[in-house]
């Protein structure tokens, strides 16, 4: 296991994004929080993870919700992964663009963005920016020097990530896909964009973004780790 995501405890949504992959899931993101209910126990399964796991490379802060709603709970992942293993990278996925210390507590700070028009109204406030473009029809009929004349300097990697449907569990939610994705020719265009890509920016297209296998697990706020998204 060369990554591990790290849940903060499922919420309420301040933003509640329609094209969220955690609509998704057949298990409805139901899970004992046992970050709030049995701490010690969420705390030592997550330090035996990261022993255990001695090819560990990445942890990826993420949640079924926006995880800046939990900071006390990013604030004490980050801790228990630097105190057990210092040489670990450690990211979190939001789309909280405000200012916030705790984005210099980490070693990248990943931007989810799911529109065209946002990418210069963004500040990236983290060490390593990277801006995680989530391909809806507002990035239709844009190439890849379009989005990067428009990235802002302190911003290093960037990645695009395709949207993906619940296979027929959520119907509203795979209405919104299938409405919203890029179209294909647009997709194509970037493709070969980063391909051909000379710069010297970190640039990749994620298409498969859910196929767990051999990249990542899950460890969730019940204190247990799983194979991937769907797995109960």
């Amino acid at each position: 296991m060369i990554s591990l995501q790290v849940l903060t405890p499922n919420k309420k949504c301040i933003f509640n994004c329609p094209f969220c992959i955690s609509k998704s899931h057949i298990h409805n993101n139901k899970f004992t929080n046992n970050y709030e209910l049995n701490n010690e126990l969420w705390k030592n399964n997550l330090i035996k993870v990261i022993k255990e796991n001695k090819d560990l490379k990445y942890v990826v802060i993420t949640g079924t919700n926006e995880p800046m709603q939990s900071m006390d709970c990013v604030k004490e992942i980050i801790k228990i992964v630097k105190n057990t293993n210092q040489d670990i990278q450690i990211e979190i996925q939001t789309h909280y663009y405000k200012p916030n210390d705790i984005y210099q507590m980490l070693d990248v700070t990943a931007y989810s963005i799911p529109d065209f028009n946002l990418l210069n109204k963004i500040k990236p406030a983290g060490k390593v920016n990277r801006f995680v473009l989530i391909l809806t029809d507002s990035f239709n009929n844009h190439n890849l020097s379009d989005i990067i004349s428009l990235i802002p300097k302190n911003v290093s990697q960037i990645t695009l990530k395709c949207l993906h449907d619940s296979k027929g569990f959520n119907i509203n939610f795979d209405k919104y896909i299938k409405k919203h994705k890029m179209d294909s020719n647009t997709l194509e265009v970037l493709r070969n964009d980063i391909k051909n890509y000379k710069g010297n920016l970190s640039i990749r297209l994620d298409e498969f973004c859910m196929d767990a296998e051999g990249r990542y697990k899950v460890f969730r706020e019940d204190g247990n780790l799983y194979n991937d998204w769907d797995e109960e």
